[in-house]
């Protein structure tokens, strides 16, 4: 991976590995390849997804991760295990705070502590992470003095048809196609990459 410098770096480096984490432990991350300080990546952050060339949120290992909008769909087909939210709810399958949560954020984008304020829900912050790993939300920013988090469904930003485009494939199809796409998958943990490549709903 090339050193990161600028937005454009950022992106060329989560289109190169399909899957990158902003900080890991294991050096394989965004912030360990930047020759900035991190403050300056923080912000580049927002502006970079933000611009809806990539998308982000805590989609592996409960940790904020980029993915390439190359790898996205069937990250979210495999994932969600081909399931929409409303099905489970319907079925009893996602917990009722989450539920809450999803009913709540529908089709716009939402200020995440402004939700959080509104449905006083015990374990608000533990839900949200949940939905994010399960690829149902996912995150871009609005300017702040930290960057505001912003909550939308990936079809939001990224149109309905576009993130549901893999859902006809089997999960071993789509994990193919991610082991394919996604060479970031490779530089993960074996348990996180196992964990990654298996349903989360």
């Amino acid at each position: 991976m090339n050193t990161i410098l600028t937005q454009e770096d950022l992106i060329a480096a989560v289109n190169e590995y399909g899957i990158l984490p902003f900080w890991s432990e294991t050096g394989f991350s965004a912030s360990a390849n930047a020759g900035i300080s991190f403050m300056k990546l923080w912000y580049m952050r927002e502006r970079a997804v933000n611009g809806k060339q990539i998308a982000y949120g805590k989609f592996i290992n409960k940790k904020a991760t980029f993915v390439s909008l190359d790898v996205l769909p069937y990250l979210c087909a495999l994932r969600r295990d081909g399931y929409d939210y409303d099905s489970l709810i319907d079925e009893g399958r996602l917990p009722k705070r989450e539920a809450d949560i999803m009913n709540a954020v529908g089709d716009d984008t939402v200020p995440s502590y402004k939700l959080g304020k509104k449905l006083e829900i015990k374990g608000y912050d533990t839900a949200v992470t949940s939905l994010q790993n399960k690829t149902f939300l996912c995150v871009t920013f609005v300017k702040s003095a930290m960057g505001t988090a912003m909550l939308s469904m990936p079809e939001t930003l990224f149109g309905y048809d576009f993130v549901r485009s893999a859902y006809s494939l089997t999960p071993e199809q789509n994990i193919e196609e991610l082991l394919k796409r996604a060479p970031g998958l490779q530089e993960l943990d074996e348990n996180i990459r196992r964990k990654a490549l298996t349903p989360a709903v």
